[in-house]
């Protein structure tokens, strides 16, 4: 019996370290999965990394029912084309289904209102807009030109630069280059 106990007593303290680990990186996923979700919540245009997370619900999320029928639910407005799912619906669903996970998550003081808040400063909504307004104007010329004309421009000063003479560069083999 000793000889027994001898043999398993170091491996018990490895198996729960493993499976402590185990449960630590599962939770250290959810909570990465819900930051990038909420740091990016009310981006536009949408960034990818909300995108990403986005389709990574159910595989993260597997052992959460709830969390992946409010995926789920959540999904089926995405694909609607109607005006009427964009508006106060889509929000409404995505704000259940971050306060499941919030739940899910033990940040049970975390509120609703809390999710829908969203700081943009001005500065980066001008520069949105400004880039937005450049790539739609380029496109415009764009899709109104046929074909670019060029001629070519003269970029020496006036003058014959025909008789220029151009220093020899020494080549890498030089011996008499330092």
């Amino acid at each position: 019996m000793e000889i027994i106990a001898l043999f398993l007593s170091p491996i018990i303290p490895v198996l729960i370290t493993l499976c402590w680990q185990k449960r630590k990186e599962k939770r250290d996923a959810k909570i990465r999965l819900f930051t990038t979700l909420m740091a990016f919540r009310k981006s536009y245009p949408i960034s990818y990394e909300w995108a990403q997370s986005l389709n990574l619900i159910d595989v993260i999320f597997s052992d959460s029912p709830q969390v992946v029928d409010r995926w789920h639910k959540y999904f089926d407005n995405l694909q609607e084309k109607s005006p009427a799912s964009v508006g106060e619906r889509r929000t409404h669903l995505y704000l259940e289904l971050m306060s499941e996970m919030a739940k899910e998550l033990g940040f049970d003081q975390l509120q609703q209102t809390d999710i829908d808040k969203f700081y943009v400063p001005q500065g980066h909504g001008d520069q949105a807009d400004l880039n937005y307004k450049t790539q739609k104007e380029f496109l415009r010329v764009l899709e109104n030109t046929s074909r670019f004309e060029t001629s070519p421009r003269s970029t020496a000063p006036t003058g014959d630069l025909s008789r220029a003479v151009v220093p020899e560069q020494p080549s890498r083999d030089d011996p008499q280059r330092n």
